[in-house]
């Protein structure tokens, strides 16, 4: 297995022909994702009303539905995740003085565009409206095209055939499973063998696991109802827990397929699962499909307020992915709001009274939050010269905005704090009720911290991420804690 690896760092062709072309394939053989579905969501986030007119083409075969859709919307070539192994074979075939081709089933504009975009490429065949250019059909063109032989770089089932006739068979990705079989019909085989996978790595990262974190609001409710002693309230709210987690994974999936080009051109986002073609597009809309199902039936099960609250998160998330986080200021109050719906949640799973002093503390101090991740953002463009900050709706010089309104949010939350424990009959069924004014000195200085580090540019992750890694946080709040075990 070593040694194949090596061979595939220093794979040529130079044991073949070099009058013989090189004929590539582009969906998971140039690329690794399939052009056809990227062009499909791409039509849908982007251009759902116009992608609603090219239905009756769905009706007239896959040649037509291709190029219905490559009208829609075009297949931005610079967005999509090539094969590096495959690039570098491709020009060191040319520098060989060897001619190479792409021959897809892909529409031909998107062929097109490609090998104007790559510069690589001798020539370029596609399906039209009325011929898809695969498998048998694909071969039939070529062999017409090139009598006197060629090799042939694919990836699927469906290039047997074209393997089998050809001169020579770069096997690619998947590809490499047919490798004794066409050594054995006495077809010269080369491979690049498939990159490492880790795809438990890859769906845990794409479902973003670590952001459950933030769910853990849902328990909140059983504390402050005082019945975190009851196991029945623990289970529910557990299996509410697990159920809203995989209707907020499979928001992130939706936000990763909407934000593809945009994030294949981002320094660090590119490297995520679906941006990067670990998992394909169609395989992440999958998923989302799934999970969503999953979670919104349980939730139906558990509780109908807890399944409607739950369609409230997920359309305001959407809502908030799409164009609300676009906009300055109401963005930072439609985050306050999503966390607060996770209290809600533990509420009304459990049958608990509403309290207005939660929930607008819960607004106010997450607000405050969200404002100390724009601040930051703000004040790093300002400090870089830039003129906008991209994919918001602030500009560099808001920062004092977004100073003053954060600092106003989280002061307000400490006020809604101590006029709760000064104003709330409930308060005093606490033993040494006294403890509980720990909690508001606690945050109040938590929360001096988030912005002093925000103000100097320091905080470099998401708060709630920040505190979840801060030694000083979890110091804080088993402090809080220790506060509360004393008043009861």
């Amino acid at each position: 297995m070593k040694q194949r690896r090596n061979e595939m760092k220093v794979l040529d062709l130079d044991c073949f022909d070099r009058k013989l072309p090189l004929i590539c394939d582009l969906d998971g053989t140039l690329i690794k994702s399939d052009s056809l579905h990227e062009n499909l969501f791409d039509a849908f986030f982007h251009s759902p009303q116009q992608l609603l007119r090219t239905i009756p083409n769905w009706f007239k075969g896959r040649p037509a539905l291709k190029e219905a859709l490559a009208k829609v919307r075009s297949v931005e070539p610079q967005a999509l995740p090539y094969r590096e192994q495959m690039l570098e074979l491709i020009h060191r075939a040319r520098s060989a003085g060897r001619e190479t081709y792409l021959v897809t089933a892909a529409d031909q504009s998107i062929a097109d565009d490609i090998i104007s975009h790559l510069g690589s490429f001798d020539g370029a065949k596609g399906s039209s409206g009325s011929l898809n250019l695969k498998s048998r059909r694909k071969l039939q063109w070529l062999q017409e095209s090139f009598p006197e032989g060629f090799i042939y770089a694919g990836d699927s089932a469906a290039d047997l055939p074209i393997w089998e006739a050809a001169s020579g068979a770069v096997l690619v990705g998947d590809g490499v499973k047919f490798e004794s079989k066409l050594r054995e019909a006495g077809v010269e085989v080369r491979t690049l063998s498939p990159e490492k996978r880790h795809p438990v790595k890859d769906w845990l990262s794409e479902l973003r696991i670590h952001q459950w974190s933030k769910n853990v609001l849902i328990f909140v409710p059983l504390f402050l109802g005082r019945i975190a002693d009851d196991f029945h309230a623990v289970l529910k709210t557990t299996f509410g827990f697990l159920a809203f987690g995989l209707i907020v994974s499979a928001t992130y999936i939706i936000n990763d397929l909407a934000d593809l080009e945009a994030d294949r051109a981002h320094a660090t986002k590119r490297f995520r699962a679906i941006a990067a073609g670990r998992i394909s597009v169609m395989n992440g809309f999958l998923a989302c499909l799934v999970m969503l199902a999953t979670g919104i039936g349980t939730a139906l099960l558990l509780d109908h307020q807890f399944a409607v609250v739950a369609s409230v998160y997920l359309v305001l998330t959407l809502a908030y992915s799409f164009r609300l986080k676009r906009v300055a200021l109401l963005d930072v109050t439609v985050i306050g709001a999503l966390f607060t719906l996770r209290i809600v949640m533990g509420q009304v799973l459990n049958g608990l009274a509403f309290s207005p002093w939660l929930f607008s503390f819960s607004v106010m101090f997450f607000i405050s939050l969200a404002l100390a991740k724009r601040h930051v953002e703000a004040m790093r463009a300002c400090s870089n010269g830039k003129d906008t900050i991209e994919g918001r709706g602030y500009l560099p010089g808001d920062w004092p905005l977004t100073l003053g309104h954060g600092l106003a949010s989280a002061s307000a939350s400490i006020v809604i704090m101590l006029l709760f424990l000064a104003l709330e009959p409930r308060v005093h069924l606490y033993h040494n009720p006294a403890w509980l004014y720990v909690a508001p000195l606690g945050v109040s200085i938590w929360l001096q911290r988030i912005w002093l580090l925000s103000h100097r540019m320091e905080l470099h992750d998401d708060p709630i991420v920040f505190a979840l890694n801060d030694k000083t946080s979890w110091f804080i709040g088993a402090f809080i804690a220790s506060a509360f075990v004393m008043a009861m």
